[in-house]
């Protein structure tokens, strides 16, 4: 990079911060936290000991206090705002009186931890940075100015007023973020060598920058002491968030956690994998919890279903299976749980109770975060894990792809063949899109994706209720049966093959796209020794899967026309109901179908979930299916 980070920026680029990057309220807040860390770390250059060092320094340190107060005034209303405004006046009055340098930094802190507290973390990175890449990056972009130690005694900034920064310096490190470095590469620093990098970096180079340089004055000592306390003290992996690493600067941790954070802080740094291999799910968990509870002591209950739902689908759901691999006991503990506070909240609990039941899901989450803890999952738990993720999820669909399939080719249904493969190709398509943009262009959260499941797996039990029947009731037909016999492309109308295409369709779809996120989830806790054990997890599932397909061509094709009718109508029928259960739990999950619990286990290969509505729904499906099963028996022998 050829400008020091820490360069001062003129009036210009600050506006040009408020105005140009990013969607405004956030755009305010990245270029806040890196405008208040400038304050705080270049103020040394322009008052010592109560006198002015340099009035160039001095009058853009005045400027920069009063462009902050402005910028927090433009800020959107939240509670804590106020007291943003007052330390912003503060650190105003402060700049102009010429206070001592640890006062300024001291109220830059403040203001630091409260726009991070009050306003959120506006980006952070999706996966862990590569740190050897970063390397690479830094020799050919920035070494030039900054050196090849990062010292700033780079050759191209010698002649350079002020000089590069040194990375090396310990009072730089502890007062700049890992965020307003990354928005310092992103945006640079307007009338300085410092360009933008925007256009010419990925966003995950930029983060792997940030992270780099962000590191280079932590001492080995310091990354080692770190290791261990990140791994061996209780509730450590929980304070030290994604959001902490990446929106507090070491010495705001150091303030609010003590010397044994810091020097963790200084580890993660180091060592981002770290943190994004062991708990960034039950880090969003554990946060989403504390916001659920939050809201539902300021009376916003809506605010505390979101974060509750939120807490279990975009967190603790992507490590479901890792955790049964381990201990299959504590995941079921733990998701019962979070039940436990969906509940709370939905049957209106007084406030006590959901932060009962709040503290209760935490302290699970702890246990599976010391259960996963260690370097990555074992290799058998990456195999078993991997190997029911895919298996799991792929079953249901291939039955019913399975069935479909045999009937048409035993019946020499080309056409209606063709449909079906059409189907569950264009599924695998669509599902790979879908998560493709989810991932890139859109927020697609998860309870937009367990409304997506949901929907789909309402839609397949309806049409496979149908198609069982439709079989069912054309089993004993010898007319019908003299149509298959000759041509079934005749005797299966236009219609009919759509549906059977749908259907096709539908029963991969609502698999596909989760299948991927899992397995996401999933790369995420293993190391480089196990990998390959998440690939033979996955080559064991679709080598069981092609069993199990083998076993119905098989068997199905053995099977008297009629009698397969008859047999593939009651699996259809029976999968329709696990399809029907597992739909209306994602539904619950979503948070559009209110969910009371029962004390009866969850059996998820039967779409037995320990709810009201959806035990009742099975139930009436299983009633229909004996009372229009038996009537179709009586007018059959009629």
């Amino acid at each position: 990079m050829p400008r020091t980070f820490l360069a001062r920026p003129f009036f210009g680029v600050l506006l040009a911060f408020f105005c140009f990057s990013l969607p405004a309220h956030a755009a305010n807040q990245t270029a806040l936290v890196q405008l208040v860390e400038y304050v705080g770390a270049d103020y040394i250059n322009a008052v010592v000991d109560g006198e002015i060092v340099s009035p160039a320094e001095y009058a853009e340190m005045s400027e920069f206090s009063v462009l902050l107060a402005e910028g927090v005034a433009e800020l959107p209303e939240a509670e804590g705002k106020q007291t943003l405004q007052t330390q912003a006046s503060d650190l105003h009055q402060a700049v102009a009186d010429k206070a001592a340098e640890s006062e300024i930094k001291g109220l830059a802190q403040s203001i630091r931890a409260t726009l991070v507290s009050v306003y959120g973390i506006p980006v952070s990175p999706k996966k862990a940075p590569d740190q050897a890449h970063a390397a690479a990056l830094y020799q050919s972009q920035c070494a030039a100015c900054h050196g090849a130690q990062g010292k700033g005694d780079g050759p191209a900034g010698v002649a350079l007023e002020p000089a590069p920064t040194d990375f090396t310096e310990v009072e730089r490190y502890n007062g700049r973020s890992l965020l307003g470095l990354h928005t310092t590469i992103t945006q640079g620093v307007d009338g300085t060598g410092m360009a933008a990098y925007a256009d010419t970096l990925s966003e995950e180079d930029r983060w792997a920058l940030a992270f780099y340089v962000g590191a280079k004055a932590v001492t080995d000592q310091v990354a080692e002491e770190g290791e261990q306390v990140f791994s061996t003290v209780p509730g450590m992996k929980s304070a030290l968030t994604l959001d902490t690493l990446v929106a507090q600067a070491p010495e705001d941790v150091l303030k609010e956690q003590g010397p044994k954070a810091y020097a963790a802080l200084g580890y993660l740094r180091r060592t981002p994998g770290a943190l994004f291999n062991k708990n960034r799910f039950i880090a969003l968990s554990h946060d989403k919890l504390t916001d659920a509870d939050k809201a539902y002591q300021a009376g916003d209950k809506k605010a505390a279903k979101a974060a509750a739902l939120s807490a279990y689908l975009d967190g603790f759901e992507m490590i479901e299976q890792q955790l049964a691999a381990v201990d299959s006991e504590l995941m079921r503990n733990a998701e019962s749980r979070f039940m436990a506070v969906r509940e709370a909240i939905d049957r209106d609990r007084e406030a006590s109770e959901v932060s009962d039941k709040v503290a209760a899901a935490q302290q699970g989450l702890a246990r599976a975060s010391d259960a996963l803890s260690g370097d990555g999952l074992s290799p058998a738990a990456t195999l078993s894990a991997s190997f029911f993720i895919l298996f799991r999820e792929g079953l249901e669909a291939l039955l019913v792809v399975a069935a479909l399939l045999t009937f048409t080719r035993k019946a020499n249904a080309v056409k209606a063949t063709r449909h079906i493969h059409y189907g569950w190709i264009t599924a695998l398509v669509a599902g790979g899109l879908t998560w493709y943009v989810a991932n890139t262009l859109i927020t697609f959260s998860g309870a937009s994706r367990e409304m997506t499941e949901g929907f789909a797996g309402v839609v397949a039990a309806l049409i496979l209720f149908y198609v069982g029947f439709w079989m069912h009731s054309n089993s004993n037909s010898q007319k019908w049966m003299g149509y298959i016999k000759s041509k079934v492309d005749n005797a299966l109308g236009g219609g009919t093959i759509w549906v059977l295409a749908f259907v096709s369709f539908i029963s991969v779809y609502r698999e596909i796209f989760e299948t991927i996120l899992f397995y996401e989830a999933l790369l995420s806790q293993v190391t480089a020794t196990t990998q390959p054990y998440l690939f033979y997890g996955m080559g064991a599932a679709i080598l069981a899967l092609a069993v199990v397909c083998f076993l119905v061509f098989r068997i199905g094709m053995r099977l008297p026309l009629s009698l397969f009718f008859r047999v593939t109508s009651i699996v259809l029928l029976i999968l329709s109901v696990i399809l029907l259960g597992n739909g209306i739990a994602a539904l619950q999950e979503a948070g559009l179908i209110s969910a009371f619990y029962l004390g009866v286990p969850t059996i998820e290969w039967l779409g037995l979930y320990p709810t009201v509505q959806g035990v009742v729904a099975q139930s009436v499906a299983i009633i229909l299916a004996v009372v229009f099963w038996l009537r179709g028996r009586r007018g059959q022998s009629a």
